[in-house]
């Protein structure tokens, strides 16, 4: 059986990076909202899918006031998609 990616592994990051697939990008006031998360949480789960490459992180100012916009990297969305096969895979034995 194949091994689970361990970045993936974690219900809050698999869930980050399904609603960054599925939106594309998102800003983190947005993210954070619609997954119910603290900062704490934000900020050590986007660190790790960051600094691992999953997710790239985009800050600029608008008006004044920063805003960080996250993206899926190419790479992440290889993973994420290698990771669903494998879970697949895992409920399909069963």
């Amino acid at each position: 059986m194949k091994e689970l990616n361990k970045i993936l592994h974690q219900p809050i990051r698999t869930q980050i990076m399904a609603h960054l697939i599925n939106t594309q990008e998102c800003d983190y006031t947005g993210l954070k909202n619609a997954l119910n998360l603290s900062d704490g949480h934000m900020s050590t789960h986007m660190r790790e899918l960051i600094n691992n490459n999953y997710v790239e992180a985009k800050k600029e100012f608008i008006n004044n006031k920063p805003k960080t916009t996250y993206i899926p990297t190419p790479e992440g969305k290889k993973h994420f998609q290698a990771y669903i096969n494998t879970l697949k895979e895992i409920i399909s034995l069963t």
